[in-house]
């Protein structure tokens, strides 16, 4: 949404290769971020879920919470594509 935000986050639970979650510890927003990874078809299904406090409530966070969830949506995606890509051309034999 045209605006950056910095932080530091803790990871609190690693059980590789299926799930990680962290926290944030620094920063303007609270928030904890949960990735796991699962067998599905011939690939590998990953499921991200943020759990945030944006501090709004009320009408504003109701009118908030949709935008920021696309915003986070396009950024998840993103980074996907790039990660596709590195993988492309990183893993060849």
């Amino acid at each position: 949404m045209g605006r950056r935000f910095d932080w530091t986050v803790e990871v609190v639970e690693f059980d590789p290769p299926r799930r990680m979650v962290s926290r944030s510890v620094e920063g303007k927003l609270n928030f904890t971020v949960t990735f796991t990874l699962e067998p599905a078809g011939g690939g590998t299904r990953v499921t991200q879920r943020i759990d945030a406090v944006s501090g709004l409530g009320g009408i504003f966070g109701k009118i908030a919470d949709p935008l920021v969830e696309r915003a986070q949506g396009r950024t998840v995606r993103a980074y996907l594509e790039t990660l596709a890509e590195w993988l492309a051309e990183h893993l060849q034999p």
